[in-house]
């Protein structure tokens, strides 16, 4: 990927958006509008990418990185609605549908992360069914995932939604490595919490319990699954109250 760098932001090469690729079905006027329409920006580990505002005017494309979005409570807490992996698109049903944008971004590591204007979002899902079908299911499977969470936090104890979490981490976000499988991005007990919907403390003892049981392996944030069953076996266990 080549980016050319000009007052922090990162401009379109002419090869720029060969790296997503969902979008090589695109012809080439429609990629060259995209190019000249559209501006790379990188973020660093921790920095906003987007946050709530009344009118939207820009739909993001990510590239390079991680970026978890979430939502915060009136009291200051925080709820993680999901990850964007490279090549999904973001913050676009504010978009489609023209309500205020709700949910904060925030960069994981550094991002490389396409800032698409709004007016040629909506253009391209007027008019190019392949970009329409991408996004389509990129929204559907971000909505199944909450909606899942969402029963989780009704019919699962915290240590089902822990494993089930961790189980989901290393399907969408693991590497295979001498028998283990390791989660390379780095998250606080906090931002585990957000994704659960517990307390930290509830996390640690969670967390240090899977480490007992020889399950999970955790240093410096980072998370190694020794047994991928086990955890998968909690995941799906029922809480006695449940019968």
């Amino acid at each position: 990927m080549l980016f050319i760098y000009e007052k922090g932001e990162a401009k379109l090469s002419h090869w720029h958006l060969a790296t997503i690729n969902w979008l090589d079905a695109l012809p080439d006027d429609t990629l060259k509008n995209i190019r000249l329409a559209s501006r790379t920006q990188m973020f660093q580990d921790k920095e906003t990418i987007f946050s709530p505002m009344i009118e939207p005017d820009t739909v993001y494309l990510l590239e390079k990185g991680l970026t978890r979005l979430y939502r915060c409570s009136d009291s200051g807490g925080e709820f993680t609605l999901g990850f964007v992996e490279p090549g999904e698109v973001f913050g676009e049903l504010s978009a489609l549908n023209n309500d205020p944008r709700e949910s904060f971004a925030v960069a994981i590591d550094q991002c490389g992360v396409l800032k698409l204007p709004k007016r040629v979002f909506i253009e391209l899902m007027q008019t190019a069914p392949s970009f329409s079908f991408a996004i389509s299911k990129q929204v559907g499977k971000r909505l199944q995932r909450i909606e899942t969470r969402a029963e989780d936090l009704i019919f699962k104890s915290a240590t089902s939604r822990m494993a089930k979490m961790i189980s989901l981490l290393a399907s969408d976000l693991g590497q295979e490595n001498n028998n283990r499988i390791n989660i390379n991005v780095r998250l606080t007990q906090g931002e585990m919490a957000t994704l659960v919907g517990c307390s930290r403390p509830t996390v640690n003892l969670t967390l240090n319990d899977f480490k007992k049981q020889g399950i999970i392996e955790l240093e410096d944030g980072y998370l190694s699954i020794i047994k991928l069953k086990k955890l998968k076996d909690l995941a799906d266990a029922v809480p006695e109250y449940a019968e």
